[in-house]
């Protein structure tokens, strides 16, 4: 008798639009029962995905997030450097880590993802002081907008999108001071984002030549620009093609040091507040997750 593949996923249920309460269902019905077995649990409060996972991660062959990028970091963050695979089942607003990885957004798609894998692929994760993020981390306008994020009352893209327009042309530049390469730099950014993956997530591009499995991070600054440019930034944005602008300045980079005039920061889009020097490095291969790429 061959020994089934043991699966937890663990589901965020007030993430995105709330349609993976229904899950269990879903997985019931399109899971290969014949290869896996598996068990649900629902996340009660903040902190909980990562709670489970460190209580569980050596009763389960692979775990399973279910919500957005917030309950990603959580799980994949409590598996850097363990034998259990990571897995992802999008359900959130931005969906970055998944969409960089081609898990497919319907349910169904995504347990079909699940069902053919045959080996994980590892990927890095970053570092930035005492945390740990897999997809991008800022100190500028993003980070900006997951705080207004997390403060408003609903959730979704298009939430998202109305605090985007909202803030664009309150937003006031920041100076900053990074040490890249043993080299001291000044700089006034409106962005400034450490990405391991290509985006932060509904296709927004932000650094589009990232691999996630290469030891490397990209630092990508967008310096003060006209307000006639937004347009073309944003559709560069969306089209991959924001690394051409003349406002952008693209740094690859394995470690680095940032000194933020501001302790507001996102990882993974979300918002949390950190002492103003950051120390951010890249650690390798240490992610073994289900991917679709």
């Amino acid at each position: 008798m061959i020994k089934k593949i043991k699966i937890l996923f663990v589901v965020n249920p007030i993430s995105g639009n709330g349609k993976q309460k229904k899950i269990g269902l879903v997985i019931q019905r399109y899971l290969n029962k014949d290869k896996f077995s598996f068990a649900l649990k629902f996340t009660k409060h903040h902190k909980h995905a990562e709670e489970i996972t460190h209580k569980h991660r050596n009763d389960f062959d692979i775990i399973i997030a279910v919500g957005g990028d917030g309950s990603v970091n959580q799980i994949g963050t409590s598996l850097i450097n363990s034998p259990t695979i990571f897995g992802v089942i999008p359900a959130g607003s931005g969906n970055g880590l998944a969409r960089h990885l081609n898990i497919p957004l319907n349910f169904k798609k995504a347990i079909d993802v699940i069902n053919s894998y045959k080996h994980p692929m590892k990927i890095d994760v970053a570092k930035i002081n005492e945390q740990y993020f897999l997809s991008t981390a800022g100190t500028g306008f993003d980070a900006h907008v997951a705080w207004k994020f997390s403060t408003a009352a609903s959730r979704g893209f298009l939430t998202y999108a109305k605090i985007v327009l909202h803030e664009l042309f309150k937003y006031k530049i920041k100076k900053y001071k990074l040490e890249i390469n043993d080299q001291m730099v000044e700089i006034h950014g409106f962005l400034v984002t450490i990405a391991n993956s290509n985006q932060y997530g509904n296709n927004a591009f932000v650094s589009p030549k990232s691999e996630l499995d290469d030891g490397f991070l990209r630092l990508i600054i967008i310096k003060p620009f006209p307000f006639y440019y937004i347009p073309l930034l944003i559709f560069q944005l969306f089209n991959k093609s924001l690394l051409k602008s003349k406002f952008v300045d693209h740094y690859i980079i394995k470690k680095m040091i940032m000194i933020s005039p501001s302790q507001q920061v996102q990882l993974d889009g979300e918002s949390i507040i950190m002492r103003r020097e950051l120390k951010i490095e890249i650690i390798p291969n240490c992610l073994n997750i289900i991917g679709n790429i």
